[in-house]
């Protein structure tokens, strides 16, 4: 399991209170195995995050992203270079979702991610409401190991307000160990993944299922 978690905040001046009911559905081609630990992995950090920023809350809209890629060559080879992005976010105005985009930036353009899957996802922590909101929908995108090792932003746009948030720059530490003598090169959309390779990869590191 290769993977690097962080997190991003933005905290803006104006804050819109938007209630709606909290429900769980599947969207996108994507299934959830019914204990999947990956997102209560998640759930918990962001326990403990609104716990850290108790002090600064309420929050308008909190992003955690977790990735992974190919435990070895023969894997990655598999995968065509591609892991998954796994972004879970909460934002007070649910009219902000769904996220609308998610893109790299460089000096030579832009590059969308393609979208797996999102799930919206329930909010059963007191705090969590309080500090982050009620409104969590996490959401997993193909990502290109090449893009982690080149110069540029990972940006996120949202429905309606926020526009070009940033989610991380790239590169940063994160390296695959296995890759230090082979050159790299942009994969396609996908079109070179071994699908059943991709299904276990996905359902090894994330629980996730495509239905193909």
């Amino acid at each position: 399991m290769k993977r690097i978690i962080s997190i991003q905040i933005a905290i803006l001046l104006f804050i819109s209170y938007v209630n709606s009911q909290e429900a769980f559905h599947l969207t996108q081609d994507i299934g959830v195995l019914d204990s999947p630990t990956s997102t209560s992995r998640m759930t918990q950090r962001i326990i403990k995050d609104a716990t850290q920023y108790r002090l600064y809350g309420p929050v308008p809209r909190f992003v955690q992203y977790d990735f992974a890629f190919a435990a070895d060559i023969s894997e990655y080879k598999k995968l065509d270079g591609f892991g998954i992005l796994y972004i879970s976010s909460l934002n007070r105005d649910s009219t902000e979702y769904p996220i609308v985009r998610t893109y790299f930036k460089t000096k030579d353009g832009l590059i969308d991610l393609k979208l797996i899957g999102s799930i919206e996802m329930p909010v059963a922590d007191s705090l969590v409401k309080t500090i982050f909101s009620h409104h969590r929908i996490d959401y997993y995108y193909y990502l290109p190991y090449e893009m982690t090792q080149t110069s540029g932003s990972l940006l996120i746009d949202w429905k309606n307000n926020r526009k070009e948030f940033i989610l991380t720059k790239f590169p940063n530490d994160f390296k695959l160990d296995y890759m230090k003598d082979i050159k790299l090169k942009l994969p396609d959309t996908g079109s070179s993944i071994d699908p059943k390779s991709f299904d276990e990869f996905a359902d090894r590191e994330f629980e996730i299922k495509l239905n193909r």
